[in-house]
């Protein structure tokens, strides 16, 4: 048999994707970097807000995928290097 699995997965700065995506209906809870267990509670609350419209944190914003559209975060990043590993 065969096993593929384990896969680290995170964004280079380490933070995860969670919340809604362009596409509507449709959301993301990934790139967990490891910490997927820990996490899990906190991020399914943050995401059951997204999804249902309840009231969000004031940090929601940083795990956003949309983070991303902000060109002068990509250029914090680029400038960052390879340094996001906790």
């Amino acid at each position: 048999s065969y096993v593929d699995g384990g896969y680290y997965t995170k964004t280079q700065e380490n933070r995860p994707l969670i919340g809604p995506l362009p596409i509507a209906g449709a959301h993301v809870f990934a790139a967990l970097s490891g910490y997927g267990l820990m996490a899990a509670c906190a991020g399914g609350e943050l995401l059951a807000a997204h999804i249902t419209g309840g009231d969000l944190p004031q940090y929601a914003p940083a795990f956003l995928l949309s983070r991303y559209d902000d060109p002068i975060y990509r250029q914090q990043l680029a400038d960052w290097g390879s340094t996001g590993q906790l």
